[in-house]
């Protein structure tokens, strides 16, 4: 490795093609290289997206510098309002300054002279073509156009914020859906999807909706175990079943509020939570006790529930073992 790397050399272009090692990873990741390769080959789409934004851009912008140009600016000095006014300095206050200044007689704020200037808004203009292009492809991200639009409502009104609105919503909302309907359309043809019948995609539709609906793993109520059965009962009932759901959320809710070791409602939320751990034991074994160790392992949920309620007992000796 070199020590010093002359500027505008061969050995800086070199280590600056080092900055496209990491691409390598879509290489290595089988879901992102279909993401690149979707995305180049939608290429063309992309690109008369575009280009229909930009004309789009172009026509907001001409609008905008024959009903805008020149019409935004203003003199710094709020006291005048032509620009044939706007020469010499004025006394501005200042409010927050780190320079030494003190206020004059009967003055609660320092004040400076300071020239006038007949200027733009800080940020944008519609004086031409390409400051106006410039200005509504920042708004494109979202960023900006509420700028514009309050520059608008205090100078020229309120019908001309409409203008900013109307570009918002047919630029930003249409422009990007497109942009992502480009993307979803190539990946649909990937796929063949996009090739297929109305009746074959709604067939499609009902396949994936039978898969999500799949019956619970359930074991049958043992009819043959009368204390089995009584325990079944129980944990099947829609009361049993809501108050749990109850604890559930009062135990998340203790996860809002700070736990430090100096506070004095540390000691009383950690026997809470102690609690609803011991009840949510209680059910783990009453349900265990009603399915039977193995038809209560075969549901998924079951082994979550009995996941967390693990941990949780952890936490709890752990907790006042330490204490």
């Amino acid at each position: 490795m070199p020590q010093k790397v002359p500027p505008q050399s061969g050995a800086q272009v070199l280590m600056i093609l080092r900055c496209v090692r990491p691409l390598r990873i879509f290489s290595l990741v089988p879901h992102m290289r279909k993401v690149v390769y979707e995305l180049c080959r939608g290429f063309k789409e992309i690109l008369l997206v575009s280009v229909l934004l930009i004309v789009l851009m172009f026509v907001f912008a001409c609008y905008g510098v024959n009903m805008f140009g020149g019409r935004l600016a203003r003199c710094n000095d709020p006291d005048i309002k032509l620009r044939e006014e706007c020469v010499g300095v004025f006394w501005r206050k200042i409010f927050i300054t780190k320079m030494k200044l003190q206020p004059g007689e009967n003055e609660s704020y320092p004040a400076m002279l300071v020239p006038r200037v007949w200027a733009n808004p800080r940020r944008f203009n519609f004086d031409n073509i390409g400051n106006a292009m410039l200005a509504l492809f920042e708004v494109l991200s979202f960023k900006g156009w509420l700028d514009i639009r309050d520059v608008l409502l205090q100078r020229l009104g309120t019908v001309h914020a409409i203008y900013i609105h109307i570009f918002v919503f047919m630029g930003c909302m249409i422009g990007l859906t497109l942009f992502v309907g480009v993307v979803i359309a190539n990946y649909s043809e990937n796929k063949g999807t996009a090739l297929l019948t109305v009746d074959q995609r709604r067939w499609c539709d009902l396949k994936k909706r039978l898969k999500i609906a799949q019956p619970l793993h359930l074991p049958p109520r043992p009819d043959s175990h009368k204390f089995r059965a009584f325990i079944y009962d129980i944990t099947q009932n829609i009361y049993f079943k809501r108050f749990i759901a109850v604890l559930v959320l009062a135990n998340s809710s203790l996860l809002c509020v700070s736990w430090k070791s100096d506070e004095h409602h540390t000691i009383p939320l950690a026997t809470c939570s102690a609690a609803f751990t011991l009840l949510f034991t209680i059910e783990v074994i009453m349900k265990a006790i009603a399915f039977t160790p193995r038809g209560y392992w075969q549901s998924r949920r079951n082994r979550y529930d009995l996941f967390v309620t693990v941990v949780g007992v952890i936490w709890v000796a752990t907790h006042f073992m330490l204490m």
